[in-house]
Formats: structure tokens, C-alpha cells, sequence
């Protein structure tokens, strides 16, 4: 125990911004797609998380609304796909997020099949077991390798408490979890700034 929810939004001194890609290969459709991620950006934004998402595929097709669609840079910006059903892995998964040996990573998956299944036995809107099951798995993303948990929306497998809590709009993440988001993010953009600056001064260099 020892560990407690983020209720609200006040305490949070910094808000953070992070663009997600969002590929609609499922066919989920784009009025799915937008009541998902008002979902997940709730619950981000009560961890100091702003959440913009451009709609790069909907309906299988790619819509290029931007041209910040398909970039991939930890923590900035990150990709979600939406896909049937899972490839190589468990049928029941609802999700997978791809980190590489240093716990970062840039892109999700989630998988629509096997969420519609569950909702046959719990009565649970699909956008809303979208959104947080797509906010569990960016989540991942964020919060790096061991980042399950015993209780909550970081636990690996729902049972009826989540369910519950995701229908009433009370799934959350816990404090601990938002000062890890929050410290990894922070350092991923200062690391990505550094780089930049160092990248710049090089050409003004070579300018010369």
C-alpha cells in the first residue's frame, strides 16, 4: 500500500506536452477515435500530461493531416496503433507497448478483437475501454520497464474493480506514478534539447 490516486488536477506545477500518431487500422472510425482520446487525455492530464493527437489513419487509410504525422522521438513524440487482433502473442492481450534495452520507447499497439470480447461480459463502452487501455499502454512508454502495479491502471490483467472504475470514469494513475512520468519526461526532453543545441552549434561551426 502506501501509494494513493491522483484526484485532480491542482499540485501539478508543470504540464508537459506529448504528440501521439494515431493509426487507425481496426477500423475503430474517426468519432471512436476522438471519444477515446478525450478519455485518455483526462487521465493524463491529471498527471500534468497534455495530450495532442493527430488522427494520421482512419478507417485503414492514411489521412496526413499533419506533417508531424509517423515521427517517432521518446518522450515527445509517440505512436498508437489500433490493430484487429494481436500477431504472436496471447489472443486475450489488449495491448503491447515496444520498449528497447534502456526502457525507452515510441510506439503502442491495441488491439480492438479481443477488448470487444470482454465487452460481451462486461457492459462497458468500446471508447472507453479504449481510452484506457490506450493510456495504459502510452503509459508504458512513459513510465519505462516494471512499470505493472498491483492495483489500478497500470495493473497487467483488469479484473472487475478496473472494469468498474474505467465505467465510472475513476481509473487513475497513483502519485508515484505521475513523479516517474513526469522525471523521465522532463529528462527525455531536456536530453533531446541538449542534443539539438549540440547538433546547431556544430553547423554554426562548420558555418564559419
Amino acid at each position: 500500500m502506501g501509494i494513493s490516486p491522483v484526484q485532480a488536477k491542482e499540485g501539478v506545477e508543470a504540464r508537459s506536452a506529448i504528440t501521439v500518431s494515431v493509426y487507425d487500422d481496426a477500423r475503430v472510425g474517426l468519432e471512436g477515435l476522438q471519444q477515446m482520446e478525450q478519455i485518455s487525455s483526462e487521465v493524463f492530464s491529471r498527471v500534468g500530461i497534455e495530450i495532442r493527437w493527430l488522427n494520421c489513419g482512419v478507417n485503414g487509410e492514411l489521412t496526413h493531416v499533419s506533417g508531424e504525422c509517423g515521427q517517432a522521438r521518446f518522450p515527445e513524440m509517440l505512436q498508437l496503433r489500433f490493430l484487429q487482433k494481436p500477431r504472436d502473442l496471447n489472443p486475450g492481450t489488449f495491448g503491447i507497448s515496444y520498449l528497447n534495452a534502456g526502457g525507452e520507447g515510441c510506439y503502442s499497439q491495441v488491439f480492438v478483437e479481443p477488448i470487444e470480447q470482454l465487452r460481451q461480459q462486461f457492459p462497458i463502452g468500446l471508447s472507453t475501454l479504449l481510452g484506457y487501455v490506450a493510456t495504459h499502454e502510452l503509459a508504458h512508454l512513459l513510465l519505462g520497464t516494471n512499470s505493472h502495479t498491483a492495483f489500478g491502471i497500470m495493473r497487467a490483467r483488469w479484473g472487475p474493480k478496473e472494469l468498474e472504475s474505467a465505467n465510472m470514469g475513476g481509473l487513475r494513475f497513483y502519485e508515484e506514478q505521475r513523479e516517474r512520468m513526469a522525471a523521465r519526461v522532463a529528462a527525455g526532453i531536456r536530453h533531446n534539447q541538449q542534443m539539438l543545441a549540440a547538433t546547431a552549434s556544430r553547423c554554426n561551426v562548420a558555418a564559419d
